[in-house]
């Protein structure tokens, strides 16, 4: 009953042509609001993905470090015994300057490796634009692709490496390999190297894991320390700051674009304000008719819900279409005003990224329907406040 007076209240042809409009209004920029936050909480869970898959392709899991009471050997064997392990690569890491014949003493860091346990700990071999990560010969190295535009060589070519600490037994190099990360300061710095042309392979910089599930990081870490006091790091730990950033602008995002749906909701109290207006002297008929005020007060609300629920779903609905078509819809904009908004130079993705998480849409649209609660509530209670004389004279 209450249902069908409140619906009959709202979209009577009777009501003033500008009240209509406010409603619609109301109704759009919920719709817009939640379909916007929907979209772009969407494309930033989708670039955040795709940093995190392009990090954990490339780099450890979990590095080990070196320890006084443990030889390289008892290491492997309690790596071996770790059913949560997937695979691990010793790494020699050094910092050092390179040489070609355009460019003298780049800064970069060196990483010796055994090419087979490389290839089985990164998705290193899927990176690689030129050659091939091949490490059989001593005198090869993988590069990354800026850092070989930056020296201005390519595969076959052979650059210097300053060697200061006699870590290498020839520091003459040979490109056989160039890739391409997705990861500017790894393509611009990083360099692998075999093992076999190192003077000795009993020291390592540190061990580099790669787990089953690599969001155990943390808890393997722990039980690595506490079972044999290993001293590690994870990927959650190294790369925390630009997660935690990443983590930081959505919140930042989803506050902002929350501001719309408050402004979109607090419409609400424009249009049924001047609804109640518009109907004081229908209230006060059914005050007459022995309505209580509760009644009345929870018909106005309902209002608020049937414009809240029209624009809270349609809101969902456009943020899910915008989501799945973000990339058709950035491709347009770009050939429409000759712009690049993504570009794959910066971003190395061919296509705009997204992931749709179902607890995000909860989270909206709980908000929103608050929102649209709070700003229901005060004309529903200047509705019920109504003396039905002072209406029916008016």
């Amino acid at each position: 009953m209450n249902f069908l007076v409140a619906y009959r209240f709202l979209f009577s042809k009777y009501n003033l042509s500008f009240i209509s409009v406010i409603s619609k209004i109301s109704i759009i920029g919920l719709m817009l609001g939640v379909g916007i936050l929907i979209t772009v909480l969407s494309v930033m869970n989708g670039f955040e993905k795709e940093l995190r898959d392009k990090i954990l392709g490339f780099t450890s899991h979990i590095n080990i470090y070196p320890h006084n009471q443990y030889t390289v050997d008892d290491l492997q064997s309690i790596i071996k015994t770790n059913k949560n392990i997937l695979a691990y690569s010793i790494i020699n890491r050094n910092e050092e300057l390179v040489s070609s014949d355009s460019v003298n003493n780049y800064p970069i860091i060196m990483h010796n490796v055994i090419s087979k346990n490389e290839l089985l700990t990164s998705n290193i071999a899927q990176m690689i634009q030129l050659g091939d990560f091949n490490l059989e010969n001593p005198n090869n190295i993988v590069i990354g692709n800026v850092l070989a535009n930056t020296l201005n060589i390519t595969i076959g070519d052979q650059i210097t490496v300053s060697n200061y600490k006699k870590t290498y037994i020839s520091n003459r190099f040979i490109v056989s390999g160039i890739f391409d990360s997705g990861i500017n300061e790894y393509n611009q710095r990083f360099i692998y190297g075999s093992n076999l042309n190192l003077h000795s392979t009993d020291q390592f910089s540190y061990i580099k894991l790669k787990l089953i599930d690599p969001l155990k990081a943390s808890s393997i870490s722990r039980e690595l320390f506490n079972s044999y006091s290993l001293i590690t790091s994870n990927w959650t730990e190294t790369h925390n700051a630009l997660f935690q950033a990443i983590n930081n602008e959505k919140r930042v995002m989803f506050i902002i674009l929350s501001l719309i749906i408050a402004i979109a909701s607090f419409n609400i109290v424009s249009s049924l304000t001047l609804l109640v207006m518009n109907k004081q002297k229908d209230i006060a008929i059914l005050t007459s008719l022995g309505i209580n005020k509760k009644t009345i007060e929870s018909i106005f609300l309902i209002q608020g819900f049937i414009i809240g629920v029209a624009g809270i779903t349609l809101g969902v609905l456009l943020g899910l279409v915008l989501s799945i078509n973000i990339n058709a819809i950035v491709l347009f904009i770009e050939s429409l005003f000759n712009v690049a908004l993504i570009s794959p130079d910066i971003y190395h993705l061919d296509k705009v990224p997204y992931i749709i998480i179902v607890s995000d849409i909860y989270k909206i649209v709980i908000i929103a329907f608050l929102m649209v609660l709070v700003s229901s509530i005060y004309p529903a209670r200047k509705a019920s406040k109504l003396i039905p004389a002072q209406s029916l004279n008016s």
